[in-house]
């Protein structure tokens, strides 16, 4: 089956989207962050307000339906040179199953339609698989880089590929 990408526009979408991060989220960074912490975090940078923000700031949200269900969402906003690709989470059940590589993919022929010379992304340091992905498709990985998110530490590793 094939997804649809539904771009996130209207406030139902926008509050599907952070429901999606509410659930999502948590599965992903629970071993890095204390739960108050988790919640911060989510509140600060996946909330529906925070998405609305991202948005008017020119990011493009998406949410990915399977058969019309919502599996996951990602974002991606362009610069200068680059397709900024903010956000790529899907629920537990659809990884590994091609679905992130196909976004990835799609991100990458966006970008060079639009004359960016590369895509890039920001991985949280510690969540190694997410890495390995990026690295598999071919994204070279940066110095890890320390960000403040509302008092709270992450450690970011930038990746990008060159187009």
């Amino acid at each position: 089956m094939k997804p649809d990408y539904k771009l996130v526009a209207k406030a139902k979408y926008i509050h599907l989207t952070a429901e999606l991060a509410a659930e999502v989220w948590p599965e992903c960074y629970q071993k890095f962050y204390p739960p108050k912490q988790l919640a911060a975090l989510v509140e600060t940078l996946q909330s529906a307000d925070a998405i609305e923000a991202d948005i008017d700031e020119g990011a493009n949200y998406f949410v990915v339906l399977l058969g019309g269900k919502p599996v996951g969402y990602f974002a991606w906003k362009m610069e200068n040179t680059a397709l900024h690709l903010l956000h790529l989470y899907l629920k537990p059940a659809y990884r590994g199953k091609a679905l992130g590589r196909d976004i990835l993919a799609s991100c990458e022929r966006l970008a060079r339609s639009d004359g960016k010379g590369r895509v890039r992304a920001e991985v949280h340091t510690k969540a190694l698989p997410v890495l390995a992905f990026f690295k598999e498709r071919g994204y070279r990985p940066g110095a890890p880089e320390p960000a403040d998110v509302g008092g709270i530490r992450m450690d970011l590793t930038p990746v990008e590929k060159f187009l």
